[in-house]
């Protein structure tokens, strides 16, 4: 399970368009987002504090443009990601992140950098992309979100919350 910002429909289908023609292998729109804290597999009742938890989490909502091409992965994952992350979503996150921590006792170990991954590519494929146009992201809400085991890079949204 995982804290994300979820684009909608209209943000899914420009992020694909700037992706198109890049190297390597699509990631499916509909599985697009940005993560913002990972909680890994967890009990049902850690799934129970972690949404109780996150209806006391607030924000504000907040613009986000992704507008760089970043390479994740020792470079096999090519991403789109804000050169200037809206200080509202960094603090989201941290609020976030503190919160999976104190349900989980698992401590983030890496820095957080927000991104929403677009292609991923095979061992040895050159990177390839062509410089992104922005896109423009008006974020309203977050959501809590499982990986499905059976479909890789396949989500389901569990919980929405609003941001003011």
């Amino acid at each position: 399970m995982f804290f994300a910002l979820w684009p909608g429909e209209d943000v899914r289908a420009r992020l694909a368009a700037r992706a198109d023609g890049w190297a390597g292998r699509p990631v499916a729109a509909d599985g697009y987002h940005m993560t913002l804290a990972f909680a890994g597999a967890v009990e049902a009742d850690v799934r129970r504090a972690l949404e109780a938890g996150a209806a006391s989490v607030s924000g504000e909502a907040f613009v986000c443009v992704l507008d760089e091409i970043i390479w994740l992965g020792v470079g096999n994952i090519a991403a789109l990601a804000p050169s200037y992350p809206p200080p509202a979503l960094l603090g989201l996150a941290a609020r976030l992140r503190r919160l999976v921590s104190g349900a989980t006792s698992r401590v983030a170990l890496h820095r957080y950098r927000p991104h929403v991954t677009l292609r991923r590519l095979g061992a040895g494929e050159p990177r390839w992309c062509s410089p992104p146009e922005p896109v423009p992201w008006a974020v309203a809400d977050y959501v809590l979100c499982r990986s499905r085991a059976e479909r890789p890079g396949s989500y389901d949204v569990l919980a929405r919350w609003p941001l003011s």
